[in-house]
């Protein structure tokens, strides 16, 4: 079991938000002790891998894929649970699966979410993100998710990135028409550039690079997966496809939840 399966495993769980970077770092052991504490474990005499493992092999378990005893080791019924997890996750993202007539190809080059600080900028406070924020022009008023009496066509993000997000939602809004765009929520503005931390983790959230938006929240929440969320169904597959097109790609393709989130980073 690669370490880079653990963190899907977690990621899956809703409990690890961090990079699919291979790194058992801080957030990734944070985690497991959720996990741990979770089913009232207690592993802290095992070394960090086989607690690492021992997590993955809950989430699998829960997850209705037989792993066997949560013992840290990887012996058959865990392989072959992670080969079952792992096409069962690969037909989720066939259920939002990409539609063939839309380009997919990003007209800009996307950083790996462990090089946004070289490409965006350092966040928070002193960083130089905010200095490089710019508009991105939405093409028709959009409710702010919170507050749908208050409409907005002005979107807060990097400077690298508005370009990208004024066509996106104008080859959305081109697609659907503005009757249809509204009534299916796709004017539901939740929030662009934010220098907060991940939840739940420590490291910046990609909105505190000014690369990332969320659109409809709380039918694609961060915990929600296919097919229960909302931008699962059929009707939004040109949606994802035309945002990933222009580089802003859905969550909901890149770890399997949060489908609300968009963003200009690969894992």
């Amino acid at each position: 079991m690669e370490m880079t399966h653990i963190q899907m495993l977690l990621a899956s769980a809703g409990y690890y938000r961090g990079a699919i970077d291979g790194d058992a770092g801080p957030l990734t052991r944070q985690a497991a002790q959720i996990i741990e504490r979770n089913a009232a474990a207690n592993h802290t005499a095992w070394p960090w891998p086989r607690r690492l493992i021992a997590a993955a092999q809950a989430v699998l378990n829960a997850q209705g894929h037989e792993a066997g005893t949560v013992d840290g080791y990887v012996g058959h019924n865990t392989r072959e649970a992670l080969t079952g997890w792992l096409s069962a996750k690969a037909g989720t993202v066939d259920d939002v699966a990409r539609t063939p007539a839309f380009d997919r190809t990003a007209p800009v080059e996307l950083p790996r979410q462990s090089e946004v600080t070289a490409f965006y900028g350092s966040p928070g406070p002193g960083g130089t993100v905010e200095q490089r924020l710019a508009t991105a022009t939405a093409p028709a008023p959009m409710r702010l998710d919170w507050a749908l009496e208050t409409t907005v066509t002005r979107l807060r993000v990097h400077e690298k990135c508005a370009p990208a997000l004024t066509a996106a939602l104008a080859g959305v809004y081109d697609h659907y028409g503005d009757t249809v765009w509204r009534r299916i929520g796709l004017d539901r503005y939740a929030g662009g550039y934010n220098p907060r931390r991940m939840r739940g983790g420590t490291s910046w959230s990609m909105h505190a690079y000014g690369c990332a938006i969320d659109i409809f929240a709380a039918p694609n929440g961060l915990r929600t997966r296919c097919p229960k969320a909302l931008f699962c169904g059929a009707e939004y597959k040109p949606f994802l496809d035309i945002m990933e097109s222009h580089g802003w790609l859905p969550a909901v393709r890149l770890w399997g939840a949060d489908a609300m989130h968009f963003q200009m980073a690969k894992l």
